[in-house]
């Protein structure tokens, strides 16, 4: 059953019938902050250079630059689609896992950023300067979130999400490499490693049987360790419970996808209904 299904996946409020989720009011923020950016610049202002993030930081208490650099980027062609694309993406994940898990999505994929630009500077003394790649790191995070929750949803009703977001960052990294930024490739596939791994965590935490990766790895070396030898007076009932499980197994996804969607399944349960089927079927066959 599924864990996010207060108020949390709704609107904050409604402004002339208009949903205003979390997401509206970021992109405000992500406006006015462009905004800002253009005027800054325009003026050649100094204080441009206190919002973005910069190694080596200096001062070095000037922390908040951790999370402002990304409401400043130069406005472009492009800038009105990456907000729409910005919006679009953060009310799809919002209404489906809730304010609280974007949140601390956008706050991880902000903070990998800067945090890998300390570790290169760190490790091989190279400076970097966020400006330089605006806000693009945070969108390839969001695209990929977008896809890990929603894979087969076709975009334009003709191709999967999984493979826009492929394609979107094969064509990023390529631009990187041509320019030999090995940050801004390291960055980049953090980002999107990053968005992925929590929005997976996030789905299966979603549902009651979700088992922690370490629980995961324990029971693989329980498998490994011990094994158990059946004798020739239990073979009946372990053929008759070999029987039982498929259709156990089918009728307890097929449960889930009533409760919460066909989306909700992993691969792996994918996997196992598909199996669970061939095997009913065969048993039908016979």
């Amino acid at each position: 059953m599924a864990r996010y299904t207060s108020g949390r996946n709704q609107p904050l409020t409604h402004w002339n019938n208009l949903p205003i989720y979390l997401t509206t009011i970021l992109t405000a923020v992500f406006v006015l902050g462009l905004i800002a950016s253009a005027v800054l610049m325009s003026m050649r202002s100094p204080l441009l250079g206190w919002l973005v993030f910069a190694m080596p930081l200096d001062p070095g208490w000037s922390i908040w630059r951790l999370f402002s650099y990304v409401f400043v980027g130069q406005v472009s062609f492009f800038t009105p689609f990456s907000i729409l694309f910005f919006y679009w993406l953060g009310v799809g994940i919002e209404t489906h896992l809730g304010r609280a898990i974007l949140s601390r999505m956008l706050l991880l994929i902000t903070l990998v950023t800067p945090a890998m630009a300390a570790l290169w500077w760190w490790s091989f003394g190279v400076p970097s300067n966020t400006l330089s790649v605006d806000n693009y790191m945070l969108m390839s995070g969001l695209l990929v979130a977008f896809a890990t929750l929603y894979p087969i949803t076709e975009a334009w009703g003709w191709i999967p999400f999984k493979w826009v977001a492929f394609a979107c960052i094969a064509c990023g990294s390529l631009m990187l490499l041509a320019d030999r930024n090995w940050l801004g490739i390291s960055q980049l596939w953090a980002s999107c490693g990053a968005a992925f791994a929590y929005t997976r965590h996030a789905v299966e935490l979603e549902h009651d049987d979700y088992e922690s990766p370490l629980a995961r790895l324990t029971l693989w070396f329980r498998r490994r360790k011990f094994s158990v030898v059946k004798s020739a007076d239990s073979r009946p009932s372990r053929r008759g419970s070999e029987v039982s499980e498929p259709a156990e197994e089918m009728d307890r996804l097929l449960d889930k996808i009533a409760k919460s969607g066909l989306s909700s399944l992993t691969s792996a349960e994918r996997s196992r209904l598909e199996k669970a089927r061939q095997a009913l079927l065969k048993r039908e066959g016979r």
